[in-house]
């Protein structure tokens, strides 16, 4: 049923939202959500920060529109992933658009991201927008925060379908923010975020694994440097502002347990 079809008073749901965002409502819908967002000030927050991203992403993809483009990352398919469930959007098009910013100076290194991490190129490239998302905001940067920490890692672990346990980093300089779960390529994941005295923010992406293990593999710029390796219970993407050195002592910590 196409949103004009609708009662205009029903109540506001996240297709309401999105529909807003991207200009399809209805005028009488569209002054109900706003005097509704009034008085929903989280809500009101995600909807800015999704406009922002769409114009990011829209800037980033203009100059590209009429060259040949991986199917994936074509501006159609783009703008047809954006009406899809808000926070499947957000891991679809802020990965493309990672990615895409990525690649910029060398090509098309979107697909040399994936070849270079072989089948976790997803895996990093949903870990990383993650990170991107939510160690920007201010107010919400985790739905559990630090003091909860034993039922996070409950929760985490109930969700994921392997026993996760919080690690705990402040050996190395990082203080425990709190976490979310996510929904992932492969089903549910879960984010753990820390920050340090700088206050830069450093996030621990976990996903069910699948029963073998892997080496450090490292990839991404900047703020989004990305290691990633695999035990036989969990895989990992470690991301943050720091330095190679920096993440591997961090990853080591974790992965021999030595953050527990």
């Amino acid at each position: 049923m196409k949103q004009s079809e609708r009662s205009p008073n029903r109540p506001v749901g996240d297709d309401d939202l999105t529909a807003y965002v991207d200009g399809e409502l209805s005028a009488e819908r569209s002054a109900f959500v706003e005097a509704w967002l009034k008085d929903h000030s989280e809500a009101s927050d995600r909807i800015e920060a999704d406009r922002a991203l769409n114009e990011r992403l829209a800037g980033a993809l203009a100059p590209l529109a009429e060259t040949s483009l991986p199917a994936r990352f074509r501006v159609e398919n783009v703008e047809n992933a954006r009406r899809a469930r808000r926070m499947a959007r957000f891991n679809r098009i802020a990965a493309a658009f990672a990615l895409l910013l990525a690649g910029a100076a060398g090509g098309w290194l979107a697909n040399g991201w994936s070849r270079a991490q072989g089948p976790d190129g997803h895996l990093v490239a949903d870990a990383v927008t993650a990170h991107r998302l939510f160690v920007a905001e201010k107010r919400h940067p985790v739905e559990v925060s630090a003091d909860a920490k034993d039922h996070l890692g409950a929760w985490l672990g109930n969700r994921i379908g392997r026993p996760v346990e919080i690690p705990d980093l402040s050996p190395q300089g990082l203080t425990l923010v709190g976490g979310r779960l996510l929904p992932g390529e492969n089903g549910p994941s879960g984010q753990i975020m820390y920050q340090n005295a700088a206050g830069e923010r450093v996030t621990l992406y976990l996903q069910a694994g699948s029963g073998s293990e892997s080496a450090f593999a490292f990839s991404g710029t900047g703020e989004a440097q990305a290691l990633a390796w695999r035990s036989p219970e969990l895989a990992f993407v470690l991301t943050g502002p720091l330095g190679r050195e920096q993440l591997v002592t961090i990853a080591h910590a974790i992965y021999h347990g030595d953050a527990r």
